[in-house]
């Protein structure tokens, strides 16, 4: 048996060459003549921004933190595996390495699935239930506005079939090498969340981040660091051969429909390597850096709530809002039924790990829509219709004038509130409201 982890190393020439310049990156690795440790030469190291806590606080920002991008401040991430009887060993000769900053969890994460059961409405009863009408009248629809999908992939031929004719920017795009292009990849899980963006902002250009496998519909978090590096590098302005074009989007919307389902999963709660409860995971940084950036990102709570649990969770129903999917960069989205507003059993409640007020808000899901699956079901769904919303707000509301944080404010605060008055585990706080959320939109605007 082995376990992979993710070697995060403090910068060097050598690493800082292997990250920028595709430089043979096993000059760089600290770690040798371990028995039972494996370095993976194939994967590309990735810079970590460096985060340090901000001296002045603007007005337009909550987050309390910013991010140096530069090559000399930041720290790199290798990927690599270790057999478990050397991995006692290893972390050892890591701690007593000063060229080594840590040693993190590389947990596998699967795509929010969803219990069995038929639609419950339609996407066009979820258009009505947020008032799309609202946003067309305003010319609110995604126009210009990039969307990653960060999932299985997305078939754009099946999205024109069924109706949706989004813009699709192939240059941003990011996936494994194989048969099948981006935005030509298996219908599927991706393909059903690229039609759910579509529901509030049609006209949206899609990006294509084939992050999971589709059979099994899993990856490793150190694939997801590899997606977020290529975006963080784009909407930061650096150019290279990955990156085409000279205008960097004032807006990046990224969805997020995965997640991690059990603590077993992961290094222990109060290692210094745990993923699900620590902040200062690299991934978690990342997310946080790219948000800083300006771009919107939106995570699924996940389908491990008390009632009707994926048998991913193996039990874990408390607290069950790991990592990333609780950040306080992110919006955490938890589902409920199209037909009554009610919170669906499987959809995870709070505590979050990383912030304790987790899920945000709640959105519509299981109902009959992308016809990939009978219902477009779980968080998985409810995740990127609510990503639409913010993608059409984005067409005339860029980030530079509506910084993320302040846009996942107001979401939260113009939600319309179920269960318990005020914040709840169950519904956050509240239900995604467009009316309110495009009044409270203007009237900060008009006091800026």
């Amino acid at each position: 048996m082995s376990t992979r982890v993710i070697i995060q190393m403090r910068y060097s020439q050598p690493v800082a060459r292997a990250a920028f310049e595709a430089a043979p990156i096993a000059p760089a690795f600290p770690l040798t003549g371990i028995s039972g440790l494996q370095l993976d030469e194939a994967y590309q190291p990735v810079p970590v921004p460096a985060k340090s806590r901000r001296s002045d606080i603007p007005r337009t920002f909550s987050s309390m933190f910013s991010f140096d991008t530069t090559p000399e401040a930041s720290s790199y991430l290798m990927r690599a595996e270790v057999e478990d009887n050397a991995l006692d060993n290893m972390m050892e000769n890591a701690r007593q390495n000063d060229n080594v900053v840590g040693v993190f969890a590389d947990v596998k994460m699967q795509a929010i699935a969803t219990c069995p059961a038929g639609p419950l409405g339609t996407d066009r009863d979820v258009e009505r239930l947020l008032e799309i009408d609202e946003l067309q009248n305003r010319g609110l629809d995604g126009t210009g506005v990039n969307v990653v999908i960060v999932d299985s992939g997305v078939n754009i031929p099946y999205l024109n079939q069924r109706g949706k004719n989004p813009d699709f920017n192939e240059q941003l795009s990011w996936g494994p090498s194989g048969n099948e292009p981006v935005g030509q990849m298996p219908v599927g899980h991706g393909t059903m969340c690229a039609y759910d963006v579509c529901i509030a902002a049609p006209n949206c250009v899609l990006i294509d981040h084939a992050l999971l496998r589709p059979t099994p519909l899993d990856a490793l978090l150190s694939d997801a660091v590899r997606s977020y590096d290529v975006l963080l590098r784009w909407l930061n302005g650096e150019k290279d051969s990955i990156f085409a074009g000279d205008d960097i989007p004032a807006s990046l919307v990224v969805n997020n429909s995965w997640g991690m389902f059990h603590p077993s999963w992961d290094f222990p709660i109060g290692s210094p390597s745990n993923y699900s409860d620590n902040p200062d995971h690299p991934f978690n940084i990342i997310v946080e850096s790219l948000e800083d950036a300006g771009a919107d990102i939106l995570f699924a709570a996940g389908n491990c709530g008390r009632e009707c649990a994926d048998p991913r969770c193996d039990g874990a129903t408390s607290e069950g809002i790991y990592g990333a999917n609780s950040s306080d960069a992110v919006l955490s989205v938890a589902g409920v039924v199209t037909t009554n507003k009610d919170r669906i059993g499987y959809s995870t409640q709070g505590p979050g790990r990383l912030v304790w007020m987790k899920p945000d808000i709640a959105c519509y899901t299981h109902f009959a829509g992308s016809g990939v699956y009978p219902a477009d079901g779980g968080t998985s769904a409810a995740t990127p219709v609510a990503a639409g919303v913010i993608a059409a707000i984005r067409r005339a509301y860029p980030s530079n004038i509506l910084p993320p944080a302040v846009l996942r404010n107001l979401i939260r605060r113009t939600a319309e509130d179920r269960g318990r008055q005020g914040f709840d585990f169950d519904y956050g706080f509240g239900i995604l409201d467009v009316k309110n959320l495009l009044t409270a939109i203007d009237n900060y605007l008009s006091e800026r």
